[in-house]
């Protein structure tokens, strides 16, 4: 395959539908910003909502699907009926559908019914297949800013990085691949570290080098949810998850590993139970040790054998908490 495909997937996004004709937005007074006018900024859209901010911007300035009033210095102002605007978005971009797609198919009134998937997606997945079997950093880190600002982050993971490292299989290309990856997503987190300088509602971890790639996934997906994370992949042993949690005293603990619990489920469940707070614990084999073993489940302990399914049920538990 050529860069045609990729340049064909690049431009495809930036030839957006347009708007018709540049409606002129209504312009509020600054008094619109108090909190019982109605209206909030795009942070609270985005909290309301779990879109960053980016990518709300993308669907505004790119595909006219959003069309927030503003105040006199400009300032983007947003109503409960943007609210249901994005849910509605969503909806169709969970459903496999491009966001290019989208706004016709609101203003259609479509179903999802004889809607089908957007090949886009097939095209992305070939075309980081390519770039990886070509070791073409460059081109992966492109795709990603394009894709990573126009969809929120569990959609650009479940259909286009998860499909395509699966069809790379394993090797070089493979670990190209997501070494590019991960240093976007490293970058993703820094960025997201340095505007919020609260203290990590979740602290994600792993066990030495051990789904790395997974933790920075899980926390793009956590913070378009607008919560805060603090990645610690590289604990070199299990024991010291404890002095971790007691140090940077997070709400909840999210913890990926491998089979280093497998004969030792129940005193490692002890363990957890000990830090007195939400844990998720995401390891297929350690989920299926805890069924084999019979072992009884534990208050605020969750253990999943599916990695994304594992993040985003977790994810739904600590945003109620």
């Amino acid at each position: 395959m050529s860069d045609d495909l990729l340049e064909k997937c690049m431009s495809r996004s930036n030839q957006a539908v347009k708007t018709h004709g540049e409606a002129s937005q209504e312009v509020l007074d600054e008094s619109a910003l108090s909190s019982d006018s109605g209206y909030f900024p795009i942070r609270d859209l985005s909290l309301k909502t779990g879109v960053n901010s980016v990518t709300l911007r993308a669907w505004e300035r790119r595909y006219g699907l959003l069309k927030p009033k503003r105040t006199a210095k400009g300032h983007r102002l947003y109503d409960q009926t943007d609210v249901l605007r994005v849910e509605g978005i969503l909806r169709w971009v969970q459903q496999g559908v491009a966001v290019s797609k989208v706004r016709a198919l609101l203003e259609q009134g479509a179903t999802f019914d004889g809607v089908l998937p957007s090949s886009e997606w097939l095209e992305w997945q070939e075309s980081l297949i390519h770039a990886a079997k070509m070791f073409q950093a460059d081109k992966i880190e492109q795709m990603y800013q394009q894709i990573f600002s126009q969809y929120p982050a569990e959609i650009a993971i479940r259909d286009w990085l998860l499909p395509s490292f699966e069809q790379l299989g394993k090797g070089a290309f493979l670990a190209f691949s997501e070494s590019v990856i991960l240093s976007c997503l490293m970058t993703r987190q820094s960025h997201f570290n340095v505007q919020k300088k609260s203290l990590p509602k979740v602290l994600i971890t792993g066990l030495s080098s051990q789904r790395i790639l997974w933790c920075y996934m899980s926390a793009a997906i956590l913070l378009d949810k607008g919560v805060s994370c603090r990645v610690v992949p590289n604990i070199q042993h299990s024991q010291d998850w404890s002095s971790l949690v007691e140090a940077i005293n997070p709400k909840s603990v999210l913890v990926f590993c491998e089979n280093e619990f497998a004969n030792k489920v129940t005193d490692f469940m002890q363990q957890i139970q000990q830090w007195r707070r939400p844990v998720g614990v995401i390891s297929p084999s350690f989920w299926l040790a805890t069924r084999e073993a019979a072992v009884p489940e534990v208050a605020q302990v969750s253990v999943y054998s599916e990695l994304l399914e594992g993040v985003v049920d977790f994810l739904s538990k600590v945003s109620k908490s």
